[in-house]
């Protein structure tokens, strides 16, 4: 999905792997990209279980689609299987990892 190419980069560029790395958020709730910009330019987020699902509101394009096609907001688009404390190169790998493993 082109919308995601985006989303390892963002990763890499700040500190926000930290964020997947070592969740400090409830179960369920949104571990990374916190602010509204975030979520509109990336149009996915990541919840403590390391579930990628499609934001709410306004989105790239082709995730609207996706998330029209599969249930919404609630729909997963793939799993991140993130070790606790990892490194910023194993979650950037993990990431990568699961972007291809995309629910069509």
């Amino acid at each position: 999905m082109k919308a995601l190419k985006s989303v390892g980069r963002a990763l890499g560029d700040s500190s926000a792997w930290k964020k997947l790395a070592n969740p400090t958020v409830g179960r369920g709730k949104t571990a990374w990209p916190k602010g509204s910009t975030e979520l509109e330019s990336i149009g996915d987020r990541f919840n403590y279980d390391e579930e990628c699902q499609p934001s709410a509101g306004k989105i790239p394009a082709s995730l609207k689609v996706w998330r029209e096609r599969h249930s919404g907001t609630h729909a997963v688009i793939t799993t991140v299987l993130i070790k606790k404390g990892g490194t910023k190169l194993e979650v950037l790998q993990a990431v990568k990892e699961a972007m291809r493993n995309i629910k069509a």
